[in-house]
């Protein structure tokens, strides 16, 4: 049954009738799980994630998105009959109608800590990317959507804001670049990751937003980077039932918890503002539990479809979307698109988790009707 409505899903376009909505736009923040668009630097080789095969499934081309298809936030914007986020990187625009109803300001490899931050500690980031860049972005973009702080607050009470999934690449970097400081390294950042999105949430409800979803990590234990760059010989630091590396798994969950606490405690500051935890941890772990429910290969739960071999399928000197990669010829068999990422099908089942829930099953704070309860997507 369940995939019977995974093949359903796949087969929604944004020409599906959508259901009864109240938000009219849609803006998204994150990291490379969420980017709908790649800022390829002049000069510098463009980066894997606008090469084949990425794309291949859904749009048949790379797009920028680091999957082969949709990410979890278009299946989001389908749902509320919204189009697919354009992405916004900062540059001058002449006409802001193409963002009217909404932008995906989310960049590859961005943290939630700023870079000078993070440099102080020993950790490398991509400059420019980071979680408060992003909002600077998004203030620019909105001074042009409307012409006053009253008209930016009325536009807003029907927008959606998705901040994130973000914070995974912090934690990613700091265990890989300070390896000697232990898991200290990780969890010394974990308040600064979360308090800062809790920062985050509440200077957009300055600027007038009034509903919120903000997603937790993934277990990335189970991804193949992590199973690659964090191998162990000692066989009790991996789950027997998922083959994942519990420790990994535990930062995320542990990041889980604390975003939650976090966003109640900006709920309770703001009892008018209705922001909703979304949980991409469950539906993931529950794919690599019992891949077959979900019509996936359990041979393959932990392996990227789109690789060059190795335990995982993949190796750094050949990632997907470099020579010597491959895509495997069914990506909807596979949790795992690439090293980092979830497979079309994979953000489908998420998406679907999401979307039974609030905000979308509950009243928006905006002036149009709510979606009806229970609405598939």
């Amino acid at each position: 049954m369940i995939a019977f409505l995974l093949l359903s899903l796949l087969a929604t376009t944004a020409s599906s009738a959508p259901p009864p909505q109240c938000y009219t736009s849609l803006f998204s923040f994150g990291d490379s799980a969420t980017a709908t668009g790649i800022y390829n630097t002049p000069g510098a080789e463009p980066h894997r994630c606008s090469q084949p095969p990425y794309g291949e499934t859904y749009f048949h081309k790379p797009t920028g998105r680091c999957t082969d298809g949709r990410t979890i936030v278009d299946f989001l914007a389908q749902h509320l009959g919204l189009p697919m986020l354009p992405p916004y990187h900062g540059e001058p625009i002449a006409d802001a109608a193409p963002f009217r109803q909404g932008a995906n300001f989310a960049v590859v490899s961005a943290t939630v800590m700023d870079f000078e931050f993070l440099k102080g500690r020993g950790i490398t980031s991509c400059q420019n990317c980071s979680l408060s860049v992003q909002l600077a972005r998004f203030k620019t973009l909105l001074g042009s959507l409307c012409k006053s702080p009253a008209e930016c607050r009325e536009y807003m009470k029907s927008t959606l804001i998705v901040l994130g999934e973000i914070g995974g690449v912090d934690y990613m970097r700091a265990a890989l670049q300070i390896r000697d400081s232990g898991p200290e390294a990780v969890e010394g950042l974990m308040p600064l990751v979360v308090g800062k999105i809790g920062s985050a949430i509440e200077e957009i409800i300055q600027l007038g937003a009034v509903n919120f979803l903000v997603p937790g990590d993934f277990p990335k234990g189970c991804f193949p980077a992590y199973l690659t760059d964090f191998p162990s010989n000692d066989k009790s630091a991996y789950d027997p039932l998922t083959g994942c590396l519990i420790y990994h798994n535990g930062v995320s969950s542990s990041h889980n918890a604390m975003l939650r606490d976090e966003i109640q405690r900006v709920q309770n500051l703001h009892p008018d503002v209705s922001i909703h935890y979304a949980d991409y941890y469950g539906p993931t772990i529950r794919m690599v539990q019992d891949p077959v429910k979900y019509g996936m290969d359990k041979a393959t739960v932990n392996k990227a479809c789109c690789g060059a071999g190795g335990p995982y399928n993949f190796v750094v000197s050949a990632k997907c979307g470099r020579p010597g990669a491959v895509s495997c010829p069914d990506p909807k068999r596979y949790v795992m698109w690439d090293d980092h990422h979830c497979t079309e099908a994979a953000n489908a089942v998420i998406a679907t988790e999401v979307v039974r829930g609030p905000p979308f099953g509950l009243a928006c704070r905006g002036k149009q009707p709510a979606p009806a309860p229970g609405k598939e997507l």
